[in-house]
């Protein structure tokens, strides 16, 4: 009962704020996408209400009668060729009706992602967009890291979270908010709330890797390394790394260990599951071997799999376990092209947009957030590569975010430097080929 009091508190908070301008309804969304709380709460009214697409409704028809700019660019250009190219993946799905019902929940995650980029137009909302993201998933994940670490260390913890899904969906999202937590840290205002950030980094850390998920385990190691290269305080930041490292490798039991070094196993050694991914990839490009410039359909390896099938030990509907060849799968060679394009020109975006950002103190939070991005991007690509997220909305949303901090760094040059000139400034030519 107390949870739903809490809940209904906060949609009473969301729908006053939401009626001062579509910002605070995006905020109001990213809420309730990421802490879910018709799950949270239990019982059924909260669900009953269908919040996501009022609230996604709402969000569309305010943004459209407050006529914001609406920004396009390249990146803006690949993200429409990709839902272009999902269009087409419906039209000539096997399987029309499964792939329809999927590619509407896509529809509302693209335009939520765009509509980051169109809100999100100052320091100040950028950063509370990271805090809503990053509070309304983190809530619950520190809270049960932090919980586990003193009731039961290093134990096995296969909680589902809602918005992210099973333990391997957990350990991904926990993984790519990590950086995230870490940004928020680096750029608080008061030294009480970035210990508050941190303390929510360790549960959040925590939480992920008591799922014993081997692909958020390479994640974890891979976020490790790249936060070390992109850290401009590389010392600070090693110890940091090495106090975490040690607490893992004192809190985690043998069994953990012993699953995380079947990750390098042999043939003959691989279990159950390592070898079903791997099937699993080899009939996703049998179906792009079978329809390379389509694939099978949006979100259609699932139901299109027995047909392609041969093995008699991995039958009945299954999914592809990566999002790599599940985009291979479901949309052909030129549906796996953009989205790798995607991926690669926000990286490439947030590095320039870090090396601009390097030359300039006051902004130092700009840097940190781009910093973040990647890490979060690249932990996508490493545990993404063994589960089917190629249209959840962490990665889109995250891919928004990528969108609306290039212009908004890109502005403050230019805001820098105008006042010492009488004619108009370009933008940085750097900013402008990112």
């Amino acid at each position: 009962m107390l949870r739903l009091i809490f809940c209904l508190g906060i949609i009473a908070i969301g729908t006053t704020a939401s009626l001062y301008g579509p910002f605070y309804a995006l905020l109001f969304y990213l809420w309730n996408a990421y802490f879910r709380p018709e799950d949270w709460s239990y019982g059924g009214f909260i669900g009953s209400l269908n919040l996501s697409w009022l609230i996604a409704l709402y969000l569309v028809a305010r943004t459209g009668i407050s006529m914001p700019k609406y920004p396009f660019n390249w990146r803006v250009g690949l993200m429409a060729l990709f839902v272009a190219d999902s269009v087409l993946g419906v039209v000539l799905s096997e399987h029309q009706d499964w792939s329809w019902n999927a590619w509407l929940m896509f529809s509302k995650v693209a335009l939520v992602a765009y509509l980051i980029l169109v809100l999100v137009t100052d320091r100040q909302r950028y950063r509370q967009t990271l805090l809503v993201i990053a509070f309304s998933l983190g809530f619950e994940a520190a809270k049960q890291g932090w919980a586990q670490l003193f009731l039961n260390p290093g134990g096995l913890n296969n909680n589902t979270i809602a918005f992210l899904g099973d333990n391997n969906g957990v350990a991904l999202g926990t993984m790519m908010l990590v950086p995230i937590l870490g940004a928020l840290a680096q750029t608080a205002g008061t030294r009480s709330e970035a210990w508050l950030h941190r303390l929510f980094l360790v549960g959040v850390l925590m939480r992920g890797l008591t799922t014993y998920s081997r692909g958020g385990f390479l994640a974890a190691l891979v976020l490790g390394g790249v936060g070390l290269l992109r850290s401009p305080k590389k010392l600070r930041y090693g110890l940091a790394a090495a106090v975490l490292a040690t607490l893992v490798t004192t809190v985690m039991p043998q069994s953990f260990w012993d699953r995380m070094s079947t990750v390098t196993a042999s043939d003959e050694n691989r279990d159950n599951s390592a070898a079903g991914r791997l099937h699993f990839w080899q009939v996703a490009v049998q179906m792009a071997s079978a329809k390379p410039l389509t694939g099978v359909g949006f979100s259609g390896f699932n139901p299109s799999y027995e047909s392609y099938n041969t093995s008699d030990e991995f039958t009945g509907q299954r999914a592809v376990h990566s999002a790599w060849f599940g985009v291979l799968a479901d949309l052909g060679y030129p549906g796996l092209i953009l989205f790798v394009t995607i991926w690669m020109g926000s990286l490439w975006s947030l590095w320039r947009t870090s090396v601009i950002c390097k030359r300039d103190a006051s902004k130092r939070d700009l840097r940190a957030y781009a910093n973040a991005l990647m890490s979060s991007l690249i932990v996508f690509a490493v545990a993404g590569t063994f589960l089917s997220v190629q249209y959840g909305e962490m990665f889109w949303h995250f891919v928004g975010l990528t969108m609306a901090l290039v212009p908004l760094a890109q502005e403050e040059t230019v805001r820098a430097v105008a006042p010492v000139s009488k004619q108009p400034l370009p933008s940085h030519p750097a900013l402008a080929r990112s």
